[in-house]
């Protein structure tokens, strides 16, 4: 069962016209007088008649704050607060550094912890203590960017070069991977998933919800994780990112270290934790628009740009999420276009263990046709 499932409820009526009419009948049938649209009486109960609806606008997203499904905000915090869960914080980007010494040295170089190196105006700092061995000239340890969010993510390696706090004998310094992991704090959608799971957590017989619970609670950035078991005894976690992106290895260490912790998974059970098998598909179609609409045609073009974008993030936010070109057309479709021939691509089944991996789009407008 998800969330999605369940059906809307209102707790009180908010219509406008309803309430007005009901406390204008109710008066009427008191008094027995016809109120006409321009009577004083009547514009006074239409008057009172918008602090009600005010009110019951109040009441009723007051109570619906009580409730998983509508909750925002403040209001959300507190409810999951119930089964255990906390919004997840801002996370800095992280990355691995390679650091150099000029030349060898006969004893060890420390390099402490909270060494700070930079790229631009963006601050890292190492995260745990380092040394080179006597004799060595390089060692490498893991850094994370100085301020939470996004803001660190995508520097590609040899970005971050330059060393802040200097020590002796120190050559050069360089990240070796790309940083990433920064995420912006937790948003209320996907707080809401995870705290509608949360109660699978409660088990440590290895259930596959609870296995993707305690991964999805590593980091926001954790978008859709898959859980398998091909061999009795061992479990292979697989996550994937926003927008289907790869995770670190940084962060697919994090999600193993807290999927393998004693309270959470069987003693018996050997955990793993993998990137999916992308599976690479290209976008060639050609769409047309009708004449009758030509005055609209720019905004449609810029309408059909964004269905794209729409189809894109629809087909890699799930891992096994089949490639499907009748979605593509479904959301082209709804941009106003009147017909669309679409050459790739074609349905193609994934795995629960993939996920797909947009390769060119080759989008063509064909021009007006009648209707």
């Amino acid at each position: 069962m998800a969330l999605s499932e369940l059906s809307n409820i209102d707790f009180c009526d908010t219509s406008t016209t309803t309430i007005e009419a009901d406390i204008i009948n109710v008066y009427e049938s008191l008094s027995g007088k016809k109120l006409y649209p321009a009577d004083p009486v009547r514009l006074f109960l239409v008057s009172l008649a918008q602090i009600i609806i005010q009110q019951r606008v109040i009441i009723d997203f007051s109570a619906k704050q009580n409730l998983l499904r509508y909750a925002t905000g403040e209001y959300l915090d507190q409810v999951v607060a119930l089964v255990g869960v906390k919004r997840l914080k801002p996370s800095p980007a992280r990355c691995t550094l390679k650091f150099t010494l000029s030349d060898a040295r006969p004893s060890v170089v420390s390099i402490p912890k909270g060494t700070r190196i930079k790229a631009g105006e963006v601050y890292f700092l190492t995260i745990d203590y380092a040394q080179v061995a006597a004799g060595e000239l390089h060692c490498e340890v893991g850094a994370e960017c100085m301020n939470s969010g996004t803001i660190g993510n995508d520097l590609l390696p040899g970005q971050i070069s330059e060393l802040v706090d200097v020590f002796p004998y120190f050559g050069s310094v360089t990240n070796i991977t790309t940083s990433s992991g920064g995420t912006e704090e937790e948003s209320d959608d996907a707080l809401r998933e995870r705290a509608f799971s949360a109660p699978a957590s409660y088990s440590t017989a290895g259930s596959d919800e609870a296995y993707a619970f305690w991964a999805k609670s590593v980091s926001p950035e954790v978008s859709d994780v898959n859980v398998i078991s091909d061999v009795a005894g061992e479990v292979q976690i697989i996550p994937i990112g926003s927008n289907g992106s790869l995770l670190s290895q940084e962060l697919l260490n994090e999600i193993l270290e807290s999927c393998s912790a004693k309270n959470v998974k069987p003693l018996t059970d050997k955990v793993s934790v993998v990137q999916p098998e992308e599976v690479e598909y290209n976008i060639e179609a050609t769409y047309y628009i009708s004449k009758d609409n030509v005055t609209m045609s720019t905004s449609i073009e810029q309408l059909v740009d964004l269905a794209i974008q729409d189809y894109i993030a629809w087909q890699h936010s799930k891992l096994g999420r089949d490639i499907n070109p009748s979605e593509l057309m479904y959301h082209m479709m709804k941009s106003g276009i009147k017909r669309l021939e679409v050459t790739s691509p074609t349905f193609q089944a994934l795995t629960s263990r993939q996920v797909a991996k947009l390769g060119t789009v080759q989008l063509v407008y064909g021009g007006l046709e009648d209707e």
